[in-house]
């Protein structure tokens, strides 16, 4: 589905990804989790189209990303990032409805369709309550479902998660972490994703990537790759994996 070859990045003199190779399978959830400055927000960067390489390639469903158009990258993938902003005081239905423009073009019109998609995808992210508040008078939480709702109505084959539910409480972060743990399963949707709970991570993953000074210091299934040794080397802190409990800090 996404296969990373030879990838570096650098910022101005300083180089972030060394000769990075990774692929991340199809219908998959798929985490990267790393300490700051691993390079796991650069690599999704690179992923969504925020920044482009100079050295390697990045190839979607075989294709080239850098042959993708805005409009069309719309279509195959949808992106929520915990710095998501919008300024503009539109309503929480209308940010919704964007969520369906990559399938009707530029001058295109809303159908039944879209109008029932989306009255679906609120459903689902429990946003129908405030439709028709303006999306600057929401807290964080609640833009973060809008957001959910949004990339939700875009039907998209990848989901790119950027610490997107940081803002939430816990009770609406696992509820919707199941939800898209129910989307992969039954809709072969491909999600890709950073978070910093290894706890979540390992309970929602079917893939862990671990990041280290640029580059992947692990990856395959969370048991096989998030061990207490992989997490003394790379976060610096000792754990202990109870399989009840998660992982413990000592």
């Amino acid at each position: 589905m996404i296969k990373i070859k030879n990838i570096e990045f650098a910022y101005h003199t300083e180089l972030i990804l060394k000769d990075l190779n990774v692929d991340f399978g199809k219908g998959l959830f798929s985490t990267i989790i790393g300490p700051n400055g691993s390079g796991k927000t650069t690599l999704m960067n690179l992923l969504t189209k925020h920044k482009a390489y100079k050295t390697g390639s990045i190839h979607i469903n075989k294709q080239k990303i850098e042959s993708y158009s805005i409009e069309s990258f719309a279509k195959v993938a949808a992106v929520i990032s915990q710095n998501e902003q919008i300024k503009f005081p539109f309503t929480c239905l209308d940010v919704i409805l964007m969520g369906r423009k990559p399938h009707i073009g530029k001058f295109g019109k809303y159908n039944d369709d879209d109008f029932e998609i989306v009255h679906d995808v609120m459903e689902l992210t429990d946003t129908l309550c405030f439709q028709d508040t303006l999306v600057t008078e929401i807290s964080g939480g609640e833009f973060q479902r809008v957001m959910l709702a949004q990339a939700l109505a875009q039907e998209p084959e990848i989901l790119f998660l950027d610490e997107a539910f940081s803002a939430m409480d816990l009770a609406y972060k696992l509820h919707f972490l199941k939800l898209i743990k129910k989307l992969v399963e039954e809709k072969n949707m491909t999600v890709i994703s950073v978070m910093h709970d290894l706890n979540l991570a390992y309970r929602f993953s079917d893939t862990i990537c671990v990041m280290k000074d640029g580059i992947v210091d692990g990856i395959g299934q969370p048991c096989h790759t998030l061990t207490e040794g992989r997490i003394k080397s790379v976060f610096g802190v000792d754990v202990e994996y109870i399989p009840e409990k998660g992982f413990l800090f000592l």
